[in-house]
């Protein structure tokens, strides 16, 4: 059977708590459920005394007016920015809303040219340029930011497949536009030292570039990074924001063009084709 080589091109945006499942704000009976327990003097306001661990850690943050006790108007409002799911699992971390304007329209079919893109590496000079990556061996494309707690996630897969298949594939991030700007996510500092930072939204190469070698530095990504354009072009090509896996053969040619992430990134099916190559 005749051996066929794959581009996978996994574009990692920034949405999910990302998508609308994810999003999806609890409900203000829940929330007073909850305050009703931790206030448990009943004086309709909650004190650090009675506050658990976890709320302890965010209690600077929530507590809106500095006055250390926070009122059932306070509690509900920063109820309503944590996201189902718990994407905030670190003390102290806050999910900001997905910045779902950055979501584009489906452009790409299988069998279409995939678009080629030049674009700057994160690590250090130069650029890197897909259509000389898919020349003789497949490559593996992940796009995505840091603020996206999925993708914070599920790159992980994506690093082990890297580990297990890079001598018979390459694989590229593209950092792009943050999924959750204003999200507090603990990081690894250059000094080696874990803290927690605020990522906005990046409106400059700098400020992208910033957040990428965070993003590399904090989830152990060894393969190497590229930045998106300030012109966004490349996101706007493929549609990848939140995440997303798009498979590239070496024509060029879109095999799989995915769907959209969270629910799309599939590290799974890309492991499928890549064992393909042995």
């Amino acid at each position: 059977m005749r051996q066929r080589l794959f581009v996978f091109l996994t574009i990692g945006f920034v949405l999910l708590p990302c998508s609308a499942e994810a999003q999806r704000p609890r409900s203000s009976d829940q929330a007073q459920t909850m305050f009703r327990r931790m206030d448990r003097d009943r004086n309709g306001v909650i004190d650090k005394r009675e506050a658990p661990a976890k709320l302890k850690a965010m209690f600077g943050d929530w507590d809106q007016d500095s006055d250390g006790k926070l009122t059932r108007s306070e509690f509900e409002s920063n109820f309503s920015k944590r996201r189902v799911r718990g994407a905030a699992s670190k003390p102290g971390e806050y999910v900001a809303p997905a910045a779902k304007q950055e979501r584009q329209p489906e452009a790409l079919q299988a069998g279409d040219r995939a678009p080629d893109f030049t674009l700057p590496r994160v690590g250090g000079e130069g650029t890197v340029k897909l259509s000389e990556l898919y020349r003789d061996k497949p490559v593996v494309l992940v796009f995505g930011s840091i603020s996206c707690s999925p993708f914070r996630q599920r790159v992980q897969q994506v690093e082990q497949l890297y580990q297990q298949h890079k001598d018979n594939a390459n694989f590229l991030m593209v950092y792009i536009r943050e999924a959750h700007p204003d999200s507090k996510i603990q990081v690894k500092t250059a000094a080696g030292e874990e803290e927690l930072q605020t990522f906005v939204q990046t409106n400059n190469l700098a400020l992208r570039r910033e957040h990428a070698a965070t993003c590399e530095r904090t989830l152990s990504l060894s393969f190497p990074t590229v930045m998106d354009g300030v012109d966004n072009r490349v996101n706007a090509a493929y549609a990848g924001w939140p995440i997303r896996l798009v498979v590239i053969d070496t024509n060029g040619r879109i095999l799989d063009p995915g769907a959209p992430g969270p629910q799309g990134f599939t590290p799974d099916k890309v492991a499928t084709w890549l064992k393909t190559l042995r």
